[in-house]
Order: C-alpha cells, then structure tokens, then sequence
C-alpha cells in the first residue's frame, strides 16, 4: 500500500481521550519521539495504517532513566529538555527500535537538534546548520541501524532550502503542515 492513501494525522503527546477515536481511515504520524506514544503503542497497533514516528536524535531517553508515566504537553517537554536537559518524557533507543521492527509502523527524521528556524538567520547560517545537522541525524540513526526515507520538520516550518538538503540526502517521503491535528477530531468523540 502507498503511503500516501489516506488523509494524514499528526500526534504530538497522547491522552487518553484519543484512544477513544476511529483513526483506521488515517496515516497516523507521530511528532517528537515522546513516551506517551510508545505507552500507548498497542492501542495505535490496532489500525491497520501506516504509523510514522518523527524522531529527533538529540533528545532521546537514556536506557536507565525512569520514564515520566504522566503525559505532559508536547511544548513542556521541550522546554524541559531545552533549559534543563530532561528528557524521560521522550522515548529510548530500545523502544524506536523496536517500534521500527513492527509492522505497519516506521521511524523517520524529525532532525537532530530540533531547532527553530523560524528565527532570522543568515542563507549561509541555515544551509550549514541543515547541511550538519541532517549528516548528524541521518548518522545516529545508521548507528542505531535504523534507515530513514521518511521526514517531518521541526515545527513544521517548511523550508524549501531545507527539503532540498533532504532530498539530496535520500529522504524522500517529507511531511510539514499539510497534516491534520489529531485535536481536529475531539469533537467527533
């Protein structure tokens, strides 16, 4: 099956009153590499849909740390991990991986060091932070044994300097605004 079939849904961190919604008719795309998507993993298991996971590789969860069990907003877990390097609100290692071997679901890119590019920055700024950072992430992942074809930008800013940096590096499937916020359908509930 293409991909590309269905309408596209986008989660960032997972509550409970999701788990109530019919998302069979959707590719579910999950943003960030958060906890409360590999908690809830089994219940997403059920759709028989693509599920693609947007992995930064820089805020991954140590194999000793305890999770956080309770689910916190997306924007407070990056807050944390930014100001004060917390990160057991994120997934580890162990779990990308072994989500990457499940059927039906895939991990792709979602850049190394997460940054906001919406910020004035020079061309030449921009292109050598992409240019490092996609080298970066594409080669943490490789490390991991883990290939990518798949890509969604942080924040969804679509930078067009940026999809070409992608392409060039053999990601091919690129995700951004175009992808409808699971918050959307809470009133179909």
């Amino acid at each position: 099956m293409n991909k590309l079939d269905k309408p596209i849904l986008m989660i960032h961190e997972v509550y409970e009153w999701m788990l109530n919604l019919d998302l069979s008719e959707y590719i579910i795309t999950f943003d960030d590499g958060l906890y409360s998507q590999y908690k809830y993993l089994e219940h997403f298991l059920k759709f028989d849909t693509p599920k693609i996971f947007f992995i930064s590789t820089n805020i991954i969860s140590p194999e000793d740390e305890i999770q956080n069990k309770e689910t916190i907003p997306c924007a407070r877990a990056h807050e944390l991990f930014f100001k004060n390097k917390v990160t057991n609100n994120y997934m580890k290692w162990s779990q990308i991986k072994e989500i990457a071997n499940t059927v039906n679901c895939y991990i792709g890119g979602h850049s190394h060091k997460h940054k906001d590019l919406r910020k004035n920055i020079t061309l030449k700024e921009l292109h050598n932070h992409l240019k490092n950072d996609t080298d970066t992430m594409i080669s943490e992942f490789e490390k991991k044994g883990i290939q990518i074809k798949d890509f969604c930008f942080p924040y969804n800013y679509e930078a067009p300097l940026y999809k070409e940096v992608l392409k060039q590096k053999g990601i091919t499937n690129i995700y951004g605004s175009g992808r409808i916020a699971i918050e959307e359908l809470k009133n179909a509930i």
